[in-house]
């Protein structure tokens, strides 16, 4: 009866633990998805900037953009940092500090947005170069730069 206990609990622990193990690669996964996403509609944007014609495509992207970033700064759970992720350990370090920088990506695409709405080509490419420079900011200190 203990022998059987003892099996069971055991058991019970890697079975949780695998659990653990894959939540925190599903979030890994989930935030993985939703920088290409991101990635996605940065390049839409481009493509309407380059194409030099109507801005308002470049609404709908914006949008996108802010969705994807309030699900984004929510996909850092503690233990998340472990697996094959790119981000640093200054996310969990300095939580604070990826907040600031997930809020400030957010005004970044609140200014991409109405620089879209507007029709005016230029802003929406000024608008543009300081969004990416934002990003990069948070690229420099949460991510880790690839091989």
């Amino acid at each position: 009866m203990v022998v059987a206990l003892i099996g069971a609990l055991a058991a019970g622990t890697m079975v949780g633990g695998a659990t653990i193990a894959m939540a925190q690669g599903d979030v890994i996964a989930e935030r993985r998805e939703n920088r290409k996403q991101t990635a996605a509609a940065m390049r839409a944007i481009k493509g309407i900037i380059d194409a030099k014609g109507p801005t308002s495509g470049a609404v709908e992207q914006a949008a996108k953009l802010k969705t994807l970033e309030a699900a984004f700064e929510k996909m850092f759970p503690a233990g998340s940092d472990k697996g094959d992720t790119k981000a640093l350990p200054a996310i969990w370090t300095d939580m604070a500090g990826f907040r600031a920088a997930s809020k400030a990506s957010d005004a970044a695409y609140d200014k991409l947005a109405v620089a879209a709405g507007s029709g005016n080509l230029e802003a929406l490419t000024a608008a543009f170069a300081e969004t990416g420079k934002t990003c990069g900011a948070c690229h420099d200190k949460f991510r880790a730069k690839a091989n």
